[in-house]
């Protein structure tokens, strides 16, 4: 048999290496604005009677930060980090903070660098750091990690995952989640999915190992995030709590508040009433 010479052969293998890397190439940043759109809405300056406060702080790396903080009515209460999705800013969820305290729990929202106003660049690895760095605020505030409720919605559950395995919490919610970013980007890029979405957020490959008692909260109707990634979550961490919400879609999320609520209370009773191990 003949055989290429050796030159002939490495132009066909650039050839190929060159028409898989281009679209990669352009379909990068079109991805990449997609994961993070990050609104720049500001928090509103708080008025006494607001019952919140603009808590500012900065990350390991040095990014200034600031989040709202509605402090729990009572001593014992537990704390909900919230972390928000993508094509929002913090600030929007300052109707649904209010509403949570009125219903017994404290709340911090989070803000990204980035976002809301804010310097910086998201990414994963910024987003961890910004969450280590509100989690650490919380500490400043005498809220140990003990007390806190990891809040992630769609992007944010991403990052509560991630928070969930380096930290000792209270319980871990996650509304909207996804498998990966990765398994995210196939809905856009196909195949090439791996080559341009650089920000993994793998929470798949995470979630069996977290401890803290887990709820997954899913609409039955999302059309972002399919509601087969929730169920995929919930089955690789035995114990998990699956809650498939009909009628709901991904923006839609009607009665959030009192849904959350009620399966922080039953998640941590639950937990207390656990026998030892």
């Amino acid at each position: 048999m003949l055989r290429r010479p050796l030159v002939s052969r490495l132009g066909c293998g650039a050839a190929i290496l060159a028409a898989v890397a281009l679209p990669a190439v352009m379909l990068t940043p079109l991805v990449r604005s997609m994961i993070f759109p990050a609104s720049q809405a500001p928090f509103p300056e708080p008025r006494p009677q607001d019952g919140w406060s603009v808590a500012r702080y900065e990350t390991a790396d040095g990014v200034r930060l600031a989040g709202a903080f509605f402090p729990a009515p009572s001593p014992d209460a537990p704390v909900l980090l919230y972390f928000h999705g993508n094509a929002e800013a913090a600030a929007h969820n300052l109707p649904l903070a209010n509403d949570l305290r009125a219903r017994g729990l404290g709340v911090f929202l989070v803000e990204y660098r980035g976002y809301g106003g804010l310097a910086g660049s998201p990414s994963e690895e910024g987003l961890y750091a910004d969450g280590e760095a509100a989690l650490a605020e919380l500490g400043r505030r005498g809220i140990p990690p003990e007390r806190v409720v990891l809040v992630g919605r769609s992007l944010g559950s991403g990052v509560a995952v991630e928070l969930a395995t380096r930290h000792r919490v209270a319980a871990v919610v996650l509304v909207s989640a996804y498998t990966s970013l990765v398994d995210m980007g196939r809905i856009v890029a196909g195949p090439l999915a791996p080559l341009v979405v650089r920000d993994r957020f793998d929470s798949l490959a995470k979630i069996g190992h977290l401890e803290a008692p887990l709820v997954l909260l899913h609409g039955a109707l999302d059309d972002v995030v399919p509601v087969a990634m929730g169920r995929r979550l919930a089955a690789a961490r035995p114990g998990a709590r699956w809650v498939e919400v009909p009628g709901t879609s991904h923006n839609e999320f009607p009665g959030l508040a009192a849904l959350l609520a009620r399966e922080v209370d039953a998640a941590l009773a639950g937990a207390r009433n656990a026998p030892p191990p």
